[in-house]
């Protein structure tokens, strides 16, 4: 009751105009130059840090530091620790930064450095995974552009309620294997067609606006290979091959797909199996005992191992539950962005006839399993009553 009146109260001062104090609940959240978690960060904040809220935009708000400072930080970091994503490392402004390699140093010692030598990885990339590609400008006028003449994005969003499975912590470790996934994914190397690179970045950035954790940042990097795959990574990276965008039709089926990915970073999918090896990536001083006792050559055998196994889990081999889970949250991302979220299916469809002529062992990517039928029964198959599109033509204009 007392937290049902104090959210009243806060509205009432909200619509009012009115200044008020609040303090942030989770272990660190980022004040942006702007609402939208692409723009740049101007500071950290932590728990327990008071800061004066000036106004709102949908789901951010305008604040005030304690020293002065003045950005816009996400109603999530407001919340119970139990409803947000503590972002740990990543509340920094993370595009560009040369923090995988650190990160990787400090928190599994030695983790994937026999991957590193032996150039089996996009090394920019793997020091580097997140990449800024949504500017204002562009993702503004795509926006625009989406919803003329429909009904507005907090329409779509209100037809469609989605809530949280609960908290998250992205830590050094989650981080040490996303470079590494980011890195041995993008070895064939970056599409360069910065439109059409763009153009994916706006599709994903709309469809994280859509979910719970619209203020997690996100990039999509497209490879340039003819293989068949998308993958995410814990932090928020997604990579998705030239080879899967020519598969696709449509601009909901390209939504349903980002959709897909980023569930499995929203459910906790990588980290749940990070966690799981949580054992095997120890402290420091862990490692140096391991170091005394077998030697630094068979250490970084053990650990270069465990990177192995971590990545044929995270990409090959995710359990079909992972899969039906992601496909059914993806489904309501994909309406909270307007899209028909029937492109789920019919991409689903089609990738099950080519997956007979693909090699299991060839193919790092999960999209192409026996399974597929099992999940395709399950997805609608038809467009929902509204105003939902699949934006065919223009897909095929910026892709093609």
């Amino acid at each position: 009751m007392k937290t049902i009146q104090c959210m009243t109260a806060m509205l009432v001062l909200l619509f009012c105009g009115a200044a008020f104090a609040e303090t942030i609940q989770v272990s660190s959240a980022s004040l942006r130059q702007k609402p939208g978690s692409f723009y740049p960060v101007v500071t950290v904040l932590n728990k327990g840090d008071e800061v004066t809220i000036l106004k709102t935009h949908g789901m951010w708000r305008r604040a005030k530091t304690a020293d002065g400072q003045t950005g816009w930080v996400s109603e999530n970091a407001f919340k119970a620790q139990g409803r947000s994503i503590d972002y740990g490392l990543m509340a920094q402004d993370t595009s560009g930064r040369r923090m995988a390699t650190v990160m990787v140093t400090a928190a599994v010692k030695g983790f994937f450095e026999n991957r590193v030598r032996t150039g089996n990885l996009n090394r920019a990339l793997f020091e580097a995974p997140f990449v800024r590609y949504v500017t204002p400008e562009s993702y503004g006028a795509f926006k625009e552009e989406t919803f003329r003449g429909r009904r507005s994005h907090g329409y779509f969003l209100s037809k469609t309620p989605v809530y949280s499975k609960g908290p998250f912590f992205i830590s050094e470790q989650m981080v040490a294997v996303s470079a590494y996934i980011t890195g041995r994914l993008a070895a064939p190397g970056l599409v360069t067609d910065r439109a059409l690179v763009s153009y994916v970045n706006n599709v994903a950035q709309l469809v994280a606006e859509s979910s719970e954790f619209y203020d997690l940042p996100i990039s999509v990097h497209v490879v340039d290979t003819d293989a068949i795959f998308a993958n995410a990574t814990p932090m928020g990276v997604i990579l998705v091959s030239r080879g899967m965008l020519d598969i696709i039709r449509s601009e909901n089926e390209l939504a349903c797909l980002l959709a897909h990915e980023l569930s499995h970073v929203t459910l906790q999918h990588g980290a749940i199996e990070t966690e799981a090896r949580k054992s095997k990536i120890n402290a420091e001083d862990a490692f140096a005992e391991m170091d005394d006792e077998l030697g630094k050559d068979e250490v970084e055998q053990e650990l270069d191992d465990l990177a192995m196994d971590m990545y044929e889990h995270a990409i090959r081999g995710r359990k079909e539950v992972y899969e039906m889970e992601a496909d059914a949250r993806g489904v309501l991302y994909a309406k909270r962005a307007g899209y028909d979220p029937s492109g789920m299916a019919t991409l689903l469809t089609r990738l099950r006839r080519v997956q007979a002529d693909v090699p299991w062992d060839e193919e790092p990517s999960h999209w192409l399993p026996n399974s597929m039928g099992r999940r395709i029964n399950v997805l609608p198959k038809k467009t929902p009553s509204g105003d939902y599109v699949n934006f065919g033509s223009r897909y095929n204009r910026m892709v093609r």
